[in-house]
């Protein structure tokens, strides 16, 4: 909603100017006699004005920072992966680059350095144990 302030209106910087507020603001505002609704002749010159200061070029869509991670051996990739997001650009390393924190480092070698198994590691510890139990039960007699 666009109102014309008076010098009634609470904030002295936008006293006798034309601004831009949320309706419930203005109409609150025009209540009290704080301010008069700048009538629009029609809909093409409220989105005209609604526009005026909005230019895309100028405005970032995307989200300011980085996000760091460390992903295990056992997820998508079979190697520990350091990740890093930014704005819409994921990046996956497999050593932490120079600018990542310390703590995405130390995570790194902490998981790199582990003596875990891995689910391919039990796999074959299991496959060998029913290996060496069937040799076991082949001369038990059955009845």
């Amino acid at each position: 909603m666009k109102i014309l302030t008076n010098e009634k209106y609470p904030i002295e910087s936008e006293r006798n100017k034309e601004i831009h507020v949320p309706k419930e603001v203005g109409t609150v505002a025009v209540w009290r006699g704080e301010a008069t609704e700048v009538k629009f002749k029609d809909f093409r010159d409220r989105l005209k004005d609604a526009g005026a200061g909005n230019n895309p070029a100028n405005v970032n869509p995307n989200v300011a920072g980085v996000e760091w991670g460390v992903l295990d051996r056992n997820t998508q990739f079979r190697e520990v992966t350091v990740v890093k997001k930014f704005s819409d650009t994921t990046l996956y390393f497999s050593t932490p680059p120079a600018d990542a924190p310390k703590s995405i480092k130390q995570r790194f070698a902490d998981l790199t350095n582990s003596t875990g198994s891995t689910a391919a590691a039990d796999l074959d510890a299991a496959k060998r144990a029913q290996l060496e139990y069937n040799e076991k039960i082949k001369e038990i007699p059955r009845w």
